[in-house]
């Protein structure tokens, strides 16, 4: 789940219908017959399928090996001006007056927005200082907790000090130890990174694959068609899906990620599906209204400080890339990259495909009912299973046009709702439609139980991975650690790697 930003009707969560306002427990609904459409072109035409409704926003191209354009250029905050270096030899710092040492705290109670390096238990902030000066990686600023120096030296990486979260038992250093001449100047950005460093992606490059996407494995027997199981997974700057010592060194991934991603590679393997990953946020991040939203905020904080959402919103970008492409696949899951595919014995995927022909519905979502009652109405999005259809096709652009159309709106859908708006997380923008609009969507959707297709592992969760009435499981959150045991050291090696494949293998 995500976290939101709501306006309006407080208390139960607002509908709004023209002028009303009606309040339903749980919910917060984002509809207005009024209000005009966005006109803001963001897109590349692909073509689809099917004719349907329109709007002035296009599907994005297939094939999109370059960021793209969604929004009309917005003046970007320059980047910080550098402090001049100290005119002293390395290893000397004055304050002009005694010769002694003087901290240069840059902002108390904080910590780094991006943290290059943990550079380990040193006593004192001078020492830390001179430390930084040596690592290549390091910014000029740095992190020490006066009252508890076990806590680790971290440097800040180059243009990471600013808008760091708050800590009272932190602060940031600006660097006065002149860095080491052998290091040469300062990069005016991080050096680049591989985000699909220490991912199981397969060697082969498809040319079906969209944007910057890559392959982890294709076991169709045909050439196309078929079904994907579509991750995101895209490092932020907590170091969530990364290496918490290092944000620029993922080929360490966390236990847990691997035994979830070898999981379900297994599972694509042993039912024939393929396999998809995006490590790659499409750019430009951020929409006009969320960048003016930051203020004065620089790009780069707000981009930061907006992450969370923002990869949210990827899943429906990435849905909307598949159902148009060219392979023709006849589903398209999309899973987040903390939930695995946990009863290889079932084909859960065809099983749910089974359920949407039987019902005549289009699209397979799950509530949060291992909650409680109040879950069991309220849809969580890190589960989507859409056949692929013009609804479909259809939702999916519409849905990602009205988060980036803002408080505009996105007029005249082309699943047919009269006015769309999608300001806060893809989960609530959901929610709104199944709530608001069961002519143009809820008619065509399922929400399931998630209990048995999207159970989350706390609240003993977890105990259920191997009972056959849950066939998904959802590490969230806090949950995330105790995946790797859950699937590597359980009843069943359920990674199928062993203790030294991708999945299970420590250190």
């Amino acid at each position: 789940m995500t976290g939101t930003r709501r306006q309006g009707c407080r208390g139960a969560l607002p509908i709004v219908l023209g002028a009303a306002c009606v309040g339903i427990p749980g919910l917060y609904l984002e509809f207005n017959l009024e209000r005009a459409a966005v006109t803001a072109d963001h897109r590349v035409e692909v073509p689809t399928p099917a004719p349907g409704p329109t709007s002035t926003s296009q599907a994005f191209n297939d094939h999109i090996e370059e960021p793209v354009s969604r929004a009309a250029p917005v003046p970007q905050s320059p980047a910080p001006s550098r402090l001049p270096e100290p005119d002293t030899p390395h290893g000397e710092t004055r304050d002009g007056v005694n010769g002694k040492y003087q901290p240069k705290i840059f902002a108390k109670k904080a910590e780094c927005a991006d943290q290059a390096l943990e550079l380990g238990n040193i006593p004192t902030v001078e020492e830390c200082d001179g430390l930084v000066a040596t690592k290549m990686d390091c910014g000029r600023y740095f992190m020490f907790s006066p009252g508890h120096p076990d806590w680790l030296c971290r440097c800040c990486a180059p243009f990471g000090e600013e808008e760091g979260p708050a800590s009272d038992q932190w602060n940031v250093y600006q660097a006065q130890v002149p860095r080491l001449p052998e290091l040469g100047a300062l990069p005016p950005t991080p050096p680049p990174v591989d985000p699909f460093a220490g991912l199981p992606i397969s060697e082969t490059r498809p040319t079906w694959l969209v944007r910057k996407d890559a392959l982890v494995v294709d076991a169709r027997a045909e050439e196309s068609g078929g079904i994907i199981i579509l991750q995101a997974v895209l490092s932020d700057s907590h170091s969530t899906w990364g290496n918490k010592k290092d944000n620029r060194k993922l080929e360490k991934r966390p236990d847990w990620l691997r035994a979830i991603l070898a999981t379900n590679r297994a599972h694509a393997e042993k039912h024939g599906h393929v396999m998809v990953i995006r490590a790659y946020p499409t750019e430009p991040q951020l929409p006009d209204w969320m960048i003016k939203e930051c203020g004065k905020k620089s790009l780069q904080a707000c981009i930061k400080m907006n992450e969370r959402e923002t990869y949210n919103w990827e899943k429906h970008l990435m849905m909307s890339d598949y159902l148009l492409s060219k392979q023709g696949f006849t589903h398209v899951l999309m899973l987040d990259a903390d939930a695995a595919l946990v009863q290889p014995q079932l084909d859960t995927l065809r099983r749910i495909a089974a359920i949407l022909d039987a019902e005549g519905k289009d699209l397979f979502l799950t509530n949060e009912d291992w909650l409680d009652e109040n879950g069991a109405r309220r849809i969580n999005g890190g589960l989507m299973f859409a056949k692929n259809a013009q609804f479909t096709q259809n939702l999916f652009q519409d849905t990602f046009d009205a988060h980036w159309a803002g408080y505009n709106f996105l007029k005249n859908a082309r699943i047919g709702t009269p006015s769309l708006r999608c300001t806060s997380n893809e989960q609530i923008c959901l929610n709104d439609l199944y709530y608001g609009d069961q002519e143009h969507f809820t008619s065509k959707v399922i929400m399931a139980s998630g209990k048995q297709y999207n159970r989350g592992a706390e609240r003993g969760g977890e105990a259920h991975i191997d009972d056959e009435t849950t066939e998904i499981m959802h590490w969230m959150g806090g949950a995330k650690g105790t995946a790797g045991k859950a699937l590597c050291n359980g009843k069943r090696d359920l990674t199928n790697g062993g203790p030294n494949g991708y999945g299970c293998k420590r250190g």
